[in-house]
């Protein structure tokens, strides 16, 4: 279906509008997101659809929604929430405490995040996460809180009770004494201005993402998160994620049983 020709225009686009790689394995993919979605449009035509992505931001929103990975679930890589933690109840950042979550998918992780700071600090006025996703599909079911067996299996059972209400035999709604804590905007790491828009944080977790981009793109989201972070704050990667080939901003620091990355402050580096 997809000739060369097009599957180049359409990885194009997909790298102008969210700074993702798509190589050739990824043909077969692409494919059958955009069958997908040209049926639900009721286009025939790849020009057509093509053009409509260039010119209808609502359909190209649509479209990167179909083709962003949201495998995500509460708890996972518990280590990471754990060093997040630790770090809480010793560093002297002051309150609130703000975390951002970026990519943040179906709100499983910012969520998590949230728990973790309400046992913590043991009074949800005390801190503030925000959650960030250029998908705005996977913003609205975060929004919406409500998550199936799968995405809650691995959470203590403790915690599902006190933060989750069930509401079908397979559906569990989060509380409010979490969800008000959370704040979600749809929005590109790329984006500089977007990015300063969100004020400045002392935690960023910012897992998994990274490796989609080129070496340009990896420098500049690298750059964007560390213009809005605190002197000293942490920065948290996927296990396979280092910022190393990107920046020189951060260091790695041993936190727990995991390696966060710690924005250096501009005397350190003069240093």
């Amino acid at each position: 279906m997809l000739t060369d020709l097009y599957f180049d225009t359409l990885r194009k686009l997909i790298y102008e509008n969210t700074g993702i790689v798509f190589d050739d394995r990824k043909k077969y993919f692409v494919e059958n997101r955009v069958k997908e979605h040209m049926e639900e449009l009721g286009i025939s035509s790849l020009k057509e659809y093509i053009y409509r992505l260039k010119v209808d931001k609502n359909v190209l929103k649509e479209f990167i929604s179909k083709i962003t990975v949201n495998e995500t679930y509460f708890y996972r890589e518990y280590y990471h929430l754990k060093a997040l933690s630790y770090l809480v109840q010793r560093e002297n950042f002051g309150f609130p405490v703000k975390v951002l979550s970026i990519p943040c998918s179906t709100g499983e992780e910012p969520y998590s995040i949230a728990i973790v700071l309400n046992e913590v600090l043991e009074n949800p006025l005390k801190f503030e996460v925000v959650g960030v996703d250029i998908d705005r599909n996977a913003l609205k079911k975060a929004k919406e809180g409500v998550y199936g067996r799968r995405s809650v299996s691995k959470l203590p059972r403790e915690y599902l009770e006190r933060y989750f209400d069930r509401v079908g035999e397979d559906l569990w709604r989060i509380r409010d004494v979490v969800k008000r804590r959370v704040r979600f905007y749809e929005g590109n790491i790329l984006d500089r201005v977007f990015m300063k828009g969100l004020g400045r944080f002392h935690y960023v977790f910012c897992k998994n993402l990274l490796i989609y981009f080129d070496d340009r793109a990896r420098v500049q989201a690298v750059n964007n998160l560390y213009d809005i972070m605190v002197d000293g704050g942490y920065l948290f990667l996927g296990h396979a994620e280092s910022v190393s080939r990107a920046s020189s901003l951060f260091e790695p620091v041993k936190v727990q049983d995991t390696i966060v990355y710690k924005k250096v402050t501009e005397e350190e580096d003069e240093w």
